[in-house]
């Protein structure tokens, strides 16, 4: 294979959605494998519709969108990616589930296929379904809103041949997307660069001074452009609940991370599951959001939330110093990297901030 032209994408939830209509904007022979025909069905007429919004508007003209439609598949048989010469899974964050397909990918698609996970916490080893494809495997993990993102993180694993890598890199450039490049040790490691901030955030909640909305808030208004709660309702508290137990597994501060983790299982357990659901940290109920979880009154509110926000500026600033320190990339890189990830066009880390060791 000289160069990757039939794409196959796997799952039809929020990730490979975007993943999906992203592609289709390129001239990539596209299959998109549904989990049953029910949700091929109402797939089919997501890109009917988005392709056909894309005619009318004139930004395909007729041949190109007959083109389109010619080149694109949505189907619920696996048989239909066997000449891929790439497939990117987006399925839900189960080791289990991604294992189980992938082998049945493996046993049905040739043998020079590419395989990807866009997972965001496991690993391209720990997803191998069979000695022979070891080489072409690897993550590849795309951020939400795909098209509104330039960065994907490239998870490399030991025996993935340079032919691949080569491959790969030339299908994101070709996708206007620019890869971070990261071994199996730091995969991941934009996600992971939060995840004191994303547990700290938790932790002030326990205090029993500032709600979510308010902890969010102050996030918004001073750091990023989504709170934490927000955040984590907008992935899927599944996700996020399988991410942070991944992330947290060999830290020797577990208990640290505790309260969140328990907390995310409570929620996963009430079936909260963030906006799919309507119910998460927060109710999401006709475009209104409430906070669920009361909180005591506090005459002491506006210095409560200084010092969270001193707090959590701490916690942002202190991973920033151990990506650095441990050479995982460079300080621009991240820089780069995070301002990409978060959607921001100031500096994330203030010329007054001392990274160096601490």
């Amino acid at each position: 294979m000289d160069e990757i032209k039939k794409i196959g994408v796997v799952g039809e939830g929020k990730m490979g959605t975007s993943v999906f209509l992203f592609l289709n904007g390129f001239d990539f022979r596209l299959t998109w494998l549904c989990s049953s025909d029910q949700e091929r069905e109402k797939t089919q007429k997501t890109v009917a519709r988005k392709t056909k919004m894309l005619f009318q508007c004139g930004v395909l003209t007729e041949q190109e969108y007959t083109l389109k439609t010619e080149l694109t598949n949505v189907t619920a048989s696996v048989n239909d990616l066997h000449d891929c010469d790439l497939i990117i899974e987006a399925i839900t964050e189960n080791i289990v589930l991604k294992k189980e397909l992938f082998k049945s990918l493996d046993e049905t698609v040739n043998q020079n296929c590419i395989f990807c996970s866009n997972s965001s916490s496991i690993i391209p080893s720990l997803l191998f379904p069979s000695e022979s494809r070891k080489d072409k495997f690897c993550g590849l993990h795309f951020f939400f809103p795909v098209p509104m993102k330039n960065m994907v993180e490239l998870i490399i694993n030991s025996a993935i041949s340079s032919h691949t890598k080569d491959l790969l890199l030339t299908f994101l450039k070709r996708i206007n997307k620019k890869p971070f490049i990261q071994d199996e040790e730091n995969a991941f490691i934009l996600n992971k660069l939060f995840l004191d901030f994303q547990a700290g955030a938790y932790n002030i909640f326990l205090e029993g001074i500032l709600s979510y909305k308010e902890i969010d808030d102050i996030i918004k208004e001073r750091l990023f452009p989504i709170g934490v709660f927000e955040f984590f309702d907008h992935v899927g508290i599944d996700t996020m609940l399988s991410s942070v137990k991944t992330y947290s597994r060999n830290s020797e501060n577990i208990e640290y991370y505790s309260p969140l983790i328990k907390k995310l299982e409570e929620l996963v357990l009430a079936n909260r599951l963030g906006l799919k659901t309507k119910s998460g940290f927060y109710n999401y109920d006709n475009s209104l959001i409430e906070n669920i979880d009361n909180k005591p009154i506090n005459s002491d509110l506006e210095n409560a939330k200084q010092e969270a926000l001193v707090t959590l500026k701490n916690y942002f600033y202190k991973s920033v110093r151990n990506v650095i320190n441990l050479k995982i990339c460079s300080p621009e890189e991240l820089r780069l990297a995070v301002k990409d990830y978060m959607g921001i066009d100031h500096d994330p880390f203030p010329s007054d901030v001392n990274f160096a060791h601490k």
